[in-house]
C-alpha cells in the first residue's frame, strides 16, 4: 500500500513538474520576473564590482555623447530584460512548444523595442530626411510579415518532415532578425552627434 502511494505521489510530481504552462500563467510569470529583472539589472548596473557586475555597462565609452551614451545605457537594461525572460521562460518550460513560445515571446520583445528606438530616430532625424526613415522601416514590417508567413509555411510538415528542431530553428530566427534590426537602428543611434 505504501509503494503504491509513493509510486502515485511520485507519477502525479514528474507530470506536474513536466506540464505544459498555460498563457496567462506564463504572462503573469513574465510580469514578476521582468520587475525582478528590471531590479537586478539597477542592482548590477549600480555594483559594477559584484561578480557579473556591470562594469561594462557603467562605464561611458570613450568620446561618446551625453545621448549616445544614454541610448547605450537603455539598449543594455532592455536587452538584458528581454534575454533573461527568454532565459527564465526556457527554464521553465523547455519542451519543442515551450522554445517556440519563448522564441516568439523574445522576437515580439525585441519588435517593441525596434519600434521604441526606431520613434527616437525618427525624432531626430530633420523633417526633410523623415520620410526616409519611415520608408525603411515599413520595407523592414513588410519583410518581416512575409519571412514569418515563410517561416510558418516551411515549418509545416510537408516542408520540413515534421521536425521539432526545423520549427525551432525558424522560431529563432525570426527572433534573431528582430535582434539585428534593433542592433541596426541602436548603432545608428549611438553615431549620432
Amino acid at each position: 500500500m505504501i509503494l503504491r502511494i509513493a509510486l502515485l505521489f511520485l507519477v502525479l510530481r514528474y507530470s506536474s513538474v513536466h506540464a505544459q504552462i498555460s498563457d496567462s500563467e506564463m504572462e503573469t510569470l513574465k510580469t514578476k520576473w521582468r520587475v525582478e529583472l528590471r531590479e537586478r539589472w539597477h542592482e548590477l548596473s549600480q555594483h559594477p564590482e559584484r561578480e557579473g557586475g556591470a562594469s561594462d555597462y557603467s562605464e561611458r565609452e570613450t568620446g561618446a555623447s551625453d545621448f549616445s551614451d544614454s541610448i547605450r545605457r537603455r539598449f543594455l537594461e532592455d536587452t538584458f530584460i528581454a534575454d533573461n525572460l527568454r532565459q527564465k521562460q526556457l527554464d521553465k518550460e523547455a519542451t519543442t512548444l515551450g522554445i517556440n513560445k519563448a522564441n516568439l515571446a523574445c522576437a515580439s520583445e525585441y519588435e517593441k523595442l525596434v519600434e521604441i528606438y526606431f520613434n527616437i530616430l525618427l525624432s531626430k532625424m530633420k523633417d526633410k530626411d523623415k520620410d526616409l526613415v519611415i520608408s525603411s522601416q515599413k520595407d523592414w514590417k513588410s519583410l518581416m510579415e512575409k519571412e514569418r508567413a515563410l517561416a510558418g509555411k516551411l515549418m509545416q510538415e510537408e516542408y520540413s518532415g515534421g521536425g521539432s528542431l526545423h520549427s525551432i530553428e525558424y522560431t529563432e530566427r525570426l527572433m534573431n532578425q528582430q535582434k539585428n534590426r534593433l542592433l541596426t537602428l541602436i548603432n545608428y543611434l549611438t553615431h549620432l552627434i
